[in-house]
């Protein structure tokens, strides 16, 4: 018996069962990948962290609903994404001595932040002011009918994923706020 089982060790090793390099994907098969949507997670997190604290510093008043989470890009079938990126977003309730439009106020907050000048866009019920900084997205955006409070949202880049890596992507849970 034990030749028997020394036999099936040895032609398992001889046939690079278990080595790699046999076809089968490795969950850690991406480590650029992998490593730039971590890398992205943290840098989203941490602009959108500054920017939260500078608008409540221009607005007053406090932040609430501040999470993010991975999301697909590019759409590779049916709940399939080929790429992915992180996306973080939260809400300022404003301070009482607030005065609209709260945009004029947080276009120093986006600039002193590292982000590029910021655009002002229309949006349904309101405006959203824009900016980049190294490829990470961000917008304050107020809604006047809607209540005194600015929404924030960043998100980074797509980042290509391999394919045996992306049903991870897509269920990953990031329930921590940010701030």
């Amino acid at each position: 018996m034990r030749v028997m089982a020394g036999w099936v060790l040895v032609a398992a090793v001889l046939s690079g069962c278990g080595a790699g390099g046999d076809g089968v994907d490795d969950p850690d098969s991406s480590p650029t990948a992998n490593a730039a949507l971590e890398q992205q997670r943290e840098d989203v997190r941490a602009a959108a962290a500054e920017l939260v604290t500078g608008a409540i510093g221009a607005l007053g008043g406090r932040s609430s609903h501040t999470g993010g989470g991975f999301d697909g890009c590019a759409s590779a079938g049916v709940d399939e994404f080929g790429s992915f990126r992180y996306r973080a977003s939260g809400r300022v309730d404003v301070g009482p001595g607030a005065v609209r439009p709260y945009l004029d106020a947080l276009g120093p907050v986006l600039t002193a932040a590292g982000f590029d000048e910021p655009a002002l866009r229309e949006r349904p019920g309101g405006q959203t002011l824009q900016a980049e900084r190294d490829g990470v997205s961000a917008a304050f955006s107020e809604l006047p009918g809607n209540g005194d409070y600015v929404l924030v949202n960043l998100q980074g880049p797509c980042v290509e994923v391999p394919e045996s890596d992306r049903d991870t992507w897509l269920r990953r849970q990031d329930p921590t706020p940010y701030l």
